[in-house]
């Protein structure tokens, strides 16, 4: 079993370096306390996170009516090493028949490195979110902040918006490090968070 989620902690790389999640203490048992308790801060899109359809579009589902039937079940680690993005032709080859994929890029090697936020990732092009929708897939994932390339269209949001207008579900900001390309039973678990834009998920991959 993998746990390819990125710990929750104080100073984590956050989307443009912004401000990341805070945990306060509220009780300690070595300042006399019954029980250690601690209050949580945090954007919905911190870390390891589910991107709902209302992430960019208006109206859309929210985080607790995330389709449970996507998250779980068969999946495919797709490795990607090429310099550019993930393009429709690289999921033909590797990816053909999976309905839950995964992309490891060189991003995770960022996460093994502790390397600082960058907008010079790895992410899934225009073509790879058309081969998504046409070939049936139910969820894609990445192993960086967002699955959107950046560039000149970025603002305009068209990897996010063909997949989640048609029900694919985002996962992003996964670790991919401690995982080869292969077959997986993916156990994915969004908070269930009521009207969430985004929602933080502990990912595990099974080895089948």
């Amino acid at each position: 079993m993998h746990d390819v989620t990125l710990a929750v902690r104080a100073g984590m790389v956050t989307w443009k370096g912004g401000p990341g999640p805070a945990v306060e203490p509220t009780r300690r048992i070595s300042k006399g306390d019954a029980a250690n308790e601690s209050r949580i801060s945090l954007g919905d899109h911190t870390g390891t996170h589910v991107d709902p359809p209302v992430h960019f579009i208006e109206g859309g589902a929210t985080a607790e009516r995330l389709p449970l039937e996507a998250l779980v079940g068969p999946c495919r680690v797709v490795e990607h090493t090429g310099d550019g993005h993930v393009t429709a032709a690289v999921l033909d080859q590797a990816a053909r028949g999976a309905e839950r994929i995964l992309l490891r890029t060189a991003n995770s090697e960022r996460w093994r490195r502790g390397e600082p936020f960058t907008l010079d990732f790895v992410a899934l092009d225009e073509s790879g979110a058309a081969w998504c929708v046409g070939n049936g897939v139910r969820l894609v994932g990445i192993d960086y902040l967002s699955i959107e390339p950046q560039g000149p269209r970025a603002k305009e949001h068209p990897v996010h918006t063909a997949l989640l207008s048609e029900g694919v579900v985002i996962v992003e900001g996964l670790d991919l490090s401690g995982v080869r390309a292969g077959d997986y039973e993916l156990f994915c678990g969004p908070l269930r968070i009521e009207g969430g834009t985004g929602a933080p998920a502990r990912v595990l991959l099974v080895e089948r």
